[in-house]
């Protein structure tokens, strides 16, 4: 009898469709058998339950940059959905990964192919080659026009670690044709490359994870993708050096990217190859560069020069623990200054621009980085530092001033 009333008493209710249950995320149904799906009732923006991408991200105890610095840009290109962005990257990167992975494969059974180039089992190995070397350069996207999207979609996979690495086993399979376009396009979106919008030498003085991550990445750049995308230069002509080097100072802010040493690497390699060239009369082909393109090269250092006028300090990284320079005649601590290998790229870029400035631009080079030289010759000379360190200091210095005729013991302290 208790069954039953119960029974009836159940009868006599109203039939709910679903229990909701309240939350950030709305209102979730609870699975029933007369009701098996989930729906979610997202709220409106501005309700009282409901929580903004925003607010979010503020209350998040992790630093906006540590969000996501394998790929920074995931949240630019589609606003609608980064993540589809970041996804579409990785899986190009592991598509490039599974060709060059085939590429080497292929190469290794090179050695047990017969040597008649017509023979069948030859032309079946060119066309799987090919194949593959096609399949990596088309995931890799370096050929897409330049203005087309931001970023573009070589940066994109550039602003990944192990898109970084797969970079000099790919150019190993790569034209010269491909190996150019490749770096052009590099250098047409140098500024908006990761390695470059971590911002100068800023990561030097902090010592958190992210900068220690950022670091990371700049090195990997510089070891990873500068080299073989830089090392056909040494057999181009100053043609394409004048238009990779108008390139550079057409598409990007000179001043800031010059901050950055990555960017100094670069502009180093353009200045030393360009100098070769005027001073050698001839290029790799044989043939002696012309008047206009002397010419053109002039002009192009000029630019470079008057937009770095001012700002030549900049180029060095900061102090660890100051950013004031020491007074003249006051010992220098060893832990306020920069290690010798963090200033090299500085010292190099200097170098190859006091080799081909003017009487006038070495004046005004002298003029701005001479509290600079002061600063590490005192260094070099004060008992503070290891033999080892001022031997290191000493020597960087002597890259620029030797460029200028002039040398470190010279300089009075």
């Amino acid at each position: 009898q208790q069954v039953q009333r119960i029974v009836n008493e159940a009868r006599r209710r109203p039939k709910a469709a679903h229990v909701a249950a309240e939350g950030a995320l709305g209102k979730i149904s609870v699975n029933s058998a007369r009701n098996p799906k989930q729906v979610i009732q997202v709220q409106q923006r501005g309700h009282a339950g409901s929580i903004s991408q925003s607010d979010a991200h503020r209350n998040s105890p992790l630093p906006a940059t540590h969000h996501d610095l394998g790929g920074i840009f995931s949240g630019m290109g589609d606003t609608r959905n980064p993540a589809s962005e970041r996804r579409k990257t990785l899986r190009s990167i592991e598509n490039v990964y599974t060709a060059v992975l085939r590429l080497e494969q292929l190469i290794r059974e090179q050695v047990r192919l017969p040597p008649n180039s017509d023979h069948p089992s030859v032309q079946q190995w060119l066309a799987k080659y090919s194949g593959a070397k096609e399949k990596a350069w088309s995931e890799l996207d370096a050929s897409q026009p330049i203005s087309n999207t931001y970023p573009h979609p070589l940066v994109r996979f550039l602003s990944f670690s192990k898109g970084k690495r797969i970079i000099p086993r790919l150019v190993h399979h790569l034209s010269i044709d491909q190996i150019l376009a490749l770096t052009t396009t590099i250098i047409a979106n140098f500024e908006t490359l990761d390695v470059c919008r971590f911002g100068s030498f800023s990561y030097s003085a902090s010592g958190s994870l992210v900068a220690i991550q950022q670091r990371e990445e700049t090195d990997l750049f510089l070891h990873a993708v500068m080299p073989p995308t830089l090392a056909f230069l040494a057999e181009t002509s100053l043609q394409i050096v004048n238009g990779l080097f108008a390139l550079f100072m057409e598409r990007n802010n000179i001043a800031w990217v010059a901050r950055t040493r990555p960017a100094l690497a670069f502009l180093t390699v353009l200045l030393g190859r360009s100098a070769t060239l005027k001073q050698a009369g001839a290029h790799a082909y044989g043939v002696q560069p012309d008047a206009q393109e002397v010419y053109q090269s002039s002009e192009l250092y000029n630019h470079l020069f008057n937009s770095l006028r001012g700002n030549l300090i900049s180029v060095f990284p900061p102090l660890s623990t100051s950013t004031s320079s020491p007074a003249m005649g006051q010992a220098i601590s060893p832990v306020s200054s920069v290690s010798p290998m963090e200033d090299l790229h500085a010292w190099q870029f200097l170098a190859t621009l006091a080799i081909g400035a003017s009487v006038e631009q070495q004046h005004a080079l002298v003029s701005e980085v001479r509290e600079k030289v002061l600063e590490k010759v005192m260094l070099a000379k004060s008992g503070h530092v290891p033999i080892e360190i001022a031997m290191a200091l000493t020597a960087n210095v002597n890259l620029f001033l030797n460029a200028l005729g002039l040398d470190a013991s010279q300089v009075a302290t």
